[in-house]
């Protein structure tokens, strides 16, 4: 049995551990027998000749997503990622002034295009002191349809082809279409 009180005598580590033994304890532990077996496991697999189970792993299962890739595809040769574009200045398309109702001629336009107008219905309105209305039609689709005294905005449209515009106002105004 080891001795619990130190001012019974020094005792030592060789005594201490030859008494836990005799109680069947070991101070080695889960720690000890861990070592062994990894230390086992390492020297099982370090002395085996047989190459082609190695390269048959390593052949079957590329060591990432990217190296199974070129694998698989012949190498090819990537051209650099083109330089981030930028947009360029839109295209005037049509440009109108005027005061009224007004049909434009036809004009052709890509797949995006925005109308951007201005209106001001001080002038017609100021008899009366009320809002005007200005109204934008593209065919029988409405546009723009306004109610104020002044106003501006622009609307994106994704209609391609020929088009026509038809501007219903009593005040003045300027429309812009560009590409």
């Amino acid at each position: 049995m080891s001795n619990p009180c130190p001012k019974d005598g020094p005792e030592t580590a060789w005594q201490r551990s030859a008494e836990r033994k005799k109680e069947g304890r070991s101070t080695r532990g889960f720690g000890g027998l861990l070592a062994v077996v990894v230390i086992g496991a390492a020297v099982s697999g370090c002395g085996s000749d047989d190459k082609s189970d190695k390269a048959d792993s390593a052949a079957s299962a590329p060591a990432s997503p990217s190296a199974k890739a070129s694998e698989e595809a012949p190498a090819a040769t990537h051209a650099a990622d083109p330089a981030p574009t930028q947009k360029a200045e839109p295209t005037t398309v049509l440009t109108l002034t005027g005061s009224g109702t007004k049909d434009t001629k036809a004009f052709k336009v890509g797949e995006e295009w925005t109308l951007s107008y201005t209106f001001d219905c001080t002038k017609a309105m100021a008899a009366v002191g009320g809002k005007g209305n200005f109204i934008v039609f593209d065919k029988e689709d409405k546009l723009v349809n306004e109610l104020d005294k002044t106003g501006k905005g622009s609307s994106t449209q994704h209609t391609s082809g020929t088009r026509r515009l038809q501007i219903i106002s009593e005040c003045d105004w300027s429309a812009k279409v560009t590409t």
